[in-house]
């Protein structure tokens, strides 16, 4: 899948409601943990300062998560912002789980280990441009939808 591609599905990306947004990484950052762990004090490499490591990047994902959630509601920006967050984040953490449950020993079919092995997290120029002129669709659309509404109350 080229990143065009991701692109389109992290535009239509949608949670069944607004709890699940926030929900969904949470419970996913939580599962990576508790694999990671498991893993390090099974095979006897468990450290206290890369798990501070760890801990602190969690930290941030769910200050980006809250950031997002609280400029989304505050400012009336488009839903599909903060699910495109929340969808990077559940790849993230879906990677990471997929990483820690190989070293494990569990057996990964190949077409999940070719994505999680071949992702290119750099965006070329081409792809920028194709998301910032998606996103500004939909900040168009959504100031359309705000002065219809003004015009139908009379504002």
């Amino acid at each position: 899948m080229d990143q065009n591609g991701m692109i389109d599905i992290l535009m239509r990306f949608h949670f069944v409601n607004e709890g699940w947004c926030l929900t969904t990484p949470l419970l996913m950052m939580g599962i990576d943990i508790f694999v990671g762990t498991v893993h390090a004090m099974a095979t006897k490499t468990f450290q206290s300062s890369r798990m501070r490591i760890g801990l602190s990047k969690k930290t941030g994902e769910i200050a980006i998560l809250l950031i997002g959630e609280l400029l989304s509601f505050s400012m009336g920006l488009p839903r599909e912002l903060m699910s495109c967050v929340s969808a990077y984040i559940i790849f993230m953490e879906f990677m990471s789980i997929m990483e820690n449950c190989e070293k494990s020993g569990v057996p990964i079919p190949k077409f999940i280990k070719n994505i999680v092995n071949n992702v290119d997290e750099s965006l070329t120029e081409d792809d920028y441009k194709a998301l910032t002129t998606r996103l500004n669709e939909a900040l168009k659309t959504v100031e359309d939808l705000e002065q219809e509404s003004k015009k139908r109350r009379g504002d």
